[in-house]
Order: structure tokens, then sequence, then C-alpha cells
């Protein structure tokens, strides 16, 4: 990391993060000109884990044990320059097929209606690695043409042999999709690793897009 970017690390993110609202359909989608990212993952991925370790809050985004406990789209604001959004967990059996077309059918909808969307950042589980239901939002993706990048959470459960190989497996399968990001993120909220990576990605997005919305 050079310089200039390890001094403005935390340059949006020093400032006040606040949950802005939370959405169950898509007349409730905030409507603010700024840059947008989101968090998808599987249930129980630790999405809200690594929000709060991101923003620096322990309790901004509400964490769970349950998987599938997650039934809405959070949105939080970082000083009106960006926004993070939390994203339903997917790929959780054990809830009703009512359930799971209502949380498909609202993921659809924020993803073909968030035309300031700058990233989605599909989280992974480093001991499960991709599965179907990652690949099936990647395809998504893919045909509407939103860019992805692959982040590894909890990685201090495996070993370094085995992040080495799931790096080099979860870098093959993304190769065949032209929305993804080629660089895969690996982090810990525990341990406060690849926190500074995120900081660094997201700081790029919202100086790159708000400059851009200002020509």
């Amino acid at each position: 990391m050079n310089e200039k970017i390890k001094n403005k690390k935390s340059l949006i993110f020093n400032q006040q993060t606040e949950h802005y609202t939370a959405a169950s359909s898509i007349i409730h989608f905030p409507d603010l000109n700024i840059p947008e990212v989101c968090f998808a993952g599987r249930s129980n991925v630790g999405k809200s884990s690594l929000i709060n370790s991101i923003c620096s809050k322990r309790a901004l985004a509400r964490t769970s044990h349950t998987p599938g406990r997650t039934q809405l789209i959070h949105f939080y604001s970082i000083q009106d320059r960006l926004f993070l959004s939390d994203l339903p967990g997917y790929g959780y059996a054990k809830v009703s097929k009512s359930k799971i077309y209502a949380w498909t059918k609202l993921m659809e909808d924020y993803f073909k209606n968030r035309n300031n969307l700058s990233r989605v950042f599909i989280l992974i589980d480093a001991r499960r690695g991709i599965k179907n239901s990652d690949h099936e939002l990647m395809n998504l993706l893919n045909i509407i043409a939103v860019n992805f990048q692959c982040v590894f959470t909890k990685i201090d459960k495996i070993s370094k042999n085995a992040l080495t190989e799931l790096h080099s497996n979860t870098f093959k399968q993304i190769q065949k999709y032209a929305a993804a990001f080629p660089e895969i993120i690996e982090t810990s909220a525990h341990k406060k690793i690849g926190i500074d990576k995120i900081h660094e990605c997201l700081n790029l997005i919202a100086n790159i897009n708000n400059n851009s919305m200002k020509e």
C-alpha cells in the first residue's frame, strides 16, 4: 500500500457511519445520488461482522448465530458519500419456499434497480468455499453487468495451505465471469485481517464516483 493510500485509507471511515434504513421491498429503497456497494453471501457467512469491522463499530450491523435471521436489506450511510448495504443471506435450506422466493425477488429487485451500485462484494466462508448458490448470484450479476469481487471471510479458521488452495480454486472458478474482479480479498473480522484492503477499495470507489457525479 503506497503512502498516499495509507494516509487516506480511513478518509471516509473516520466519519460518522449510520444505519440509514432497512427495506423489505423496492418501494423502501433509498434514492440518493451517491455511490453504493453491497455485501452479499450465504447465510451466516459473516457479513454483519465484517461491516462492523469495516466501520469500526461493534454493533452497527446486528450479528446472529441463526442462519437466515436477516430478512431485510440494511443500508448504511457514511456522511452522504457512500452507501453500504447488507443483503439477506442466501443458500440456507431450512426455510419455507415462499420465504426463499421472497428473498430472491428482493435481491433481484435490488440488483436491477440500483443505478449507483458500483460493486458487489460476495463473501465466501473460507471453510466452505464457493457453493452453487454463490454461482447463481455471480451468473445474475454477470448477465446484468454488475461488477463483483469475492471476499474470503473467517480465514483465521483454516490453515495457510488450505487458504492457498482455496484461493487458487476460487480464482479458476470466477475466471468465466466477465463481471468478476480478478483480485480476491482475504479477511477475518475477528483478527482484523484484510480490513485495510477493503477500506482502500471503498475509498477509491467513493472518490472516483463522487468526482464523476460532480462533473
